[in-house]
């Protein structure tokens, strides 16, 4: 998909996992040299070499990277777009893409002033701009709660009431909330990622968000949920992909889109655990997962170094609260939307999960952790 010539991009959160994964994507295709990009970097040189530091860790060559000018670098932060605002690139820009985010499942105190407050005010300034047609703002699925229906469909969220299992959820959502309420007539289009774990051809060197859940309860062999139940994974590249999609296409039919596997391709976690012993060549033939309780896991905590190797016994807890009740869920994210749209259907997680163990080996679960606990 491409855009006419006169048209520019802008493409904000380059430097993180879901937005470097776009840029990667972006960076090989005709609609590069009409991209910029909103990087925190004292200059425009110091901000390539950033990203081009996270772009390597989705395989891009050397002569891909000397396609990355310092002239597409827009220094700055969305929650100060007063000191970019006036840049002369902005001026051509027709789609905007905002992956920027504290992605954080932690008590993280920027959540609130980026996912809120700055979002926001990027998007009332963006929204000045003589030629926007397109400004595509990256949600989350995961705004539906702790009590969502076994299909959610794109019109059920956000919505009062709904009691949040983490601050990034609730911040996306109240988020879309005021972009809906404050810019009612702007192009705004709001994309909603399901759970998004690894890449399908990279397992997970770009990232390990996410995946060390899986894998933590695979060393266990204990759940919190019943292993008959699914859970709704996509990998980041697909997600970029579909973002992309969504920026580029000349019309689309709604404004709000889930990017996400949907009740088809969403797996149970006993094919989860088949999928790990593949992987591992355990021999395993079925689930071995013994459904616990969070009490029980409190009460197992003796045994946490052993499965884990050495860890903060208390952080792995929390850890497995947290992701043991999103897991809980059940719930798959209707994609229909998406599919009608042209985009490419999603990989089944056990489809690439041997990529991902491949790619793990080297490092811990608690190592890995890190990542979305910083």
């Amino acid at each position: 998909m491409t855009t006419a010539p006169s048209d520019g991009i802008l493409v904000t959160g380059g430097t993180g996992f879901l937005g470097g994964a776009v840029v990667a994507e972006l960076l090989g295709s005709p609609n590069w040299p009409r991209t910029v990009l909103l990087v925190r970097a004292p200059s425009p040189a110091e901000g390539a070499a950033r990203l081009a530091a996270n772009l390597r860790r989705f395989g891009a060559s050397d002569a891909l990277l000397a396609r990355i000018a310092p002239q597409q670098i827009i220094c700055g932060d969305i929650t100060d777009p007063g000191a970019f605002a006036g840049d002369r690139r902005l001026t051509v820009i027709t789609r905007v893409l905002n992956c920027a985010a504290v992605t954080s499942f932690g008590s993280h105190p920027m959540i609130w002033r980026t996912n809120v407050d700055g979002t926001l005010a990027f998007a009332g300034a963006i929204f000045g701009l003589p030629h926007l047609q397109r400004f595509v703002q990256v949600g989350t699925a995961m705004i539906c709660g702790d009590s969502p229906p076994a299909v959610v469909r794109e019109d059920d969220y956000p919505k009062a009431g709904v009691s949040h299992l983490v601050e990034y959820t609730a911040s996306k959502a109240e988020a879309e909330l005021q972009l809906r309420s404050g810019f009612p007539d702007a192009p705004l289009v709001v994309a909603r990622p399901s759970i998004i774990v690894g890449h399908s051809r990279l397992g997970c060197g770009p990232s390990h968000s996410i995946y060390w859940a899986f894998r933590m309860s695979d060393a266990m062999q204990r759940l919190m949920n019943d292993p008959r139940g699914i859970i709704d994974v996509v990998p980041v590249d697909f997600t970029a992909r579909s973002l992309l999609h969504l920026l580029l296409k000349p019309t689309l039919a709604h404004r709000t889109y889930h990017v996400s596997a949907g009740p088809g391709m969403s797996p149970s976690f006993r094919q989860i655990s088949a999928a790990f012993g593949r992987a591992l060549g355990d021999g395993r033939t079925t689930d071995r997962y013994e459904v616990v309780t969070y009490e029980d896991l409190v009460a197992a905590q003796d045994r946490f170094h052993d499965w884990f190797g050495r860890c903060n016994r208390r952080l792995m807890l929390r850890a497995m609260r947290i992701y043991g009740t999103f897991a809980g869920l059940g719930a798959a994210f209707d994609n229909k939307r998406l599919l009608d749209e042209g985009a490419t259907p999603p990989p089944r997680f056990t489809d690439y999960l041997h990529l991902c163990v491949e790619t793990s080996r080297g490092s811990t679960v608690p190592e890995q952790m890190l990542v979305d606990f910083m």
